[in-house]
């Protein structure tokens, strides 16, 4: 009875190694929402161009994909993990710090991709290993990666210009400033982390032995190959493709409309805070009624609000709409991940081959030697996941690079937001294509 009472406390208030870990994230969250609102305005400053702009996304997606798919596989303790991850944030903050060059600070998103793509590894890492209470660690260290970075966007303008009145200097050199003082203070906080420790779970929770299979391409392939995976796979590189022309550009387009640089940051935290509550409840709205409602209206209501960004003069009016694009956000990731969950449960692939390696026993001469084993490969709904957000992230990369195009072909900010808009609401009306058909025998 009391390990059953032990088991129903919260993690973040008992469980050392989630505090620990929520506080390092939570510090990396807020410095990287912090200088992601800087980024377009910083190169502007430094004499970079809108384009620019775009194609610093378009390498910060680039080095995520890098951290996910790549470095994850050179770095596995999780300890490791946190220094990489946090060090390479630190050292894009330190670069934002020192650098006076604006193709160098957009170069430089790549080390803050990677260490964004290592630190959702870390989570699910960290988690993996909380066996039944696995799900209340992702949902906490998420939140602290996605709460720091909210409240990053929103103190990030107001910082800045309370700095520069504070201290009587340019934007630009605050921005330095504000830059080098987030590399110490990560770093520190890094430090302080580790020396606590980010070792083994508490004892109330149990070690998940399960082992995880790997995914065999052939059986990947046939799943992904479906009419309804396909759709959504559009529906997920549309939405990210569009995500990638017009994000990157829309502070400085806010601010063209003659709205102050920490109204702007106020404005977004408040569109966040409002997707995240959203998002808590449209989950148990997605599990009664079904994903195609849900995500049909938050794709089609997004691409809309974001139609009429160019029109937001003033502070009131671009908060509403952010809490706009806040409520059909909070839809739109219950839903189509709920999509990608729906298909079929595990397929699984049993074979065996033979290994031939070197062999060498105590006090005799190395040998060849060889063994047969088996081989179970499994691919499910997590594997359908992992593949869309891939060609989500893959579709935010391209996406940016097109934004950067079409700048330097005399389009304006605004007319992203209006292609950006106009692709939303296709893919809201392609996932009218994921209804089951349903054939009377």
């Amino acid at each position: 009875m009391a390990e059953e009472h032990e088991k129903t406390g919260w993690l973040l208030r008992e469980n050392p190694v989630i505090i620990n870990m929520f506080t390092a994230i939570f510090t990396l969250g807020l410095m990287s929402g912090l200088l992601r609102f800087l980024f377009p305005f910083q190169v502007l400053d430094l004499g970079g161009s809108e384009a620019l702009i775009s194609w610093g996304s378009a390498f910060s997606s680039m080095g995520q994909i890098v951290g996910l798919l790549v470095v994850s596989r050179l770095v596995h303790e999780r300890r490791n993990t946190l220094l990489v991850a946090g060090g390479l944030l630190s050292l894009f903050a330190l670069i934002v710090g020192v650098t006076s060059d604006s193709t160098v600070l957009a170069v430089a998103r790549i080390t803050e991709g990677v260490g964004s793509g290592l630190l959702i590894i870390l989570i699910i890492r960290v988690s993996a290993e909380f066996g039944p209470s696995r799900g209340e660690s992702v949902g906490t260290l998420l939140a602290a990666m996605f709460l720091g970075s909210a409240i990053g966007q929103g103190l990030a303008g107001w910082a800045v210009e309370y700095l520069a009145l504070l201290i009587a200097a340019s934007q630009t050199r605050v921005i330095m400033l504000v830059g080098a003082a987030m590399s110490v203070l990560s770093a520190a906080v890094l430090v302080i982390t580790v020396a606590r420790g980010v070792g083994g779970v508490a004892k109330h929770t149990a070690l998940s032995t399960h082992a995880p299979g790997h995914t065999h391409i052939r059986v990947l392939a046939k799943i992904v190959s479906s009419r309804r995976v396909l759709i959504l796979a559009c529906v997920y590189l549309i939405y990210d493709f569009s995500h990638g022309i017009y994000t990157p550009g829309l502070s400085i387009l806010f601010e063209g409309n003659g709205i102050p640089m920490e109204q702007i940051g106020l404005g977004y935290l408040v569109g966040d805070i409002v997707w995240g509550i959203v998002q808590v409840y449209a989950g148990r709205y997605v599990d009664r009624v079904g994903h195609l409602g849900p995500l049909l209206m938050s794709l089609i209501l997004k691409g809309a609000t974001v139609m009429l960004y160019p029109g937001a003069s003033s502070f009131p009016l671009l908060t509403s709409l952010l809490i706009v694009a806040g409520v059909s956000e909070g839809f739109l990731e219950p839903s189509r991940n709920d999509a990608a969950m729906s298909f079929a449960g595990t397929t699984e692939l049993v074979h065996d081959h033979p290994h031939h390696y070197l062999a060498r026993a105590q006090g005799l001469s190395i040998s060849l030697a060889s063994h047969k084993h088996e081989h179970v490969h499994t691919t499910g709904s997590s594997e359908i996941v992992s593949f869309l957000q891939t060609i989500g992230i893959a579709g935010f990369a391209v996406g940016s690079t097109a934004g950067a195009w079409l700048l330097s072909q005399g389009f304006i900010l605004a007319d992203l937001t209006l292609i950006g808009g106009v692709l939303l609401i296709c893919a809201g009306l392609l996932s009218v294509g994921l209804h089951q058909r349903r054939f009377s025998s």
